[in-house]
């Protein structure tokens, strides 16, 4: 008995089909070139889009750490009806609250206040800085 792979490869259509089986072998590696240079091309963007947010938003009331504190101040004042005195930060949130006043030309407001912490003037709030806490650290809004 023959079977159908013996008959499809021994003839004609065989002879067709090895051929066209190299040529796809071609075509897949170039298909498979095009999508690393297309991985590559769109990492790249992304890195230029990144740059990008970074230089034109920088640090603005709804990016990085000065959002993130904005909207803890924000949850705290629709709970109370009233602004927080004091939030505690990490320290790369302290940066960037210290890089949103100078890049707005906001007059800085740095204090010491009890156990020899930093505290920053946030619009109403007293941001305190809490070094032993992750650098991205953002508390819970608290009086005194």
């Amino acid at each position: 008995m023959i079977s159908r792979r013996e008959v499809v490869t021994g003839g004609v259509l065989g002879t067709l089909a090895t051929g066209g089986s190299a040529a796809a072998a071609e075509l897949q590696q170039e298909v498979q070139a095009l999508r690393a240079g297309f991985d590559s091309l769109a990492s790249t963007l992304n890195d230029i889009k990144t740059s990008l947010d970074e230089g034109l938003r920088g640090n603005s009331m709804n990016y990085a750490g000065v959002g993130a504190v904005k909207t803890k101040i924000e949850q705290y004042t629709k709970v109370t009806g009233r602004f927080p005195d004091y939030c505690d930060i990490g320290l790369s949130v302290f940066y960037d609250v210290y890089g949103w006043h100078v890049r707005h030309a906001q007059q800085i407001n740095i204090s010491r206040i009890g156990e020899q912490r930093m505290a920053l003037q946030f619009m109403f709030t007293q941001l305190v800085l809490r070094i032993e806490n992750d650098a991205n650290y953002i508390g819970t809004p608290y009086d005194r």
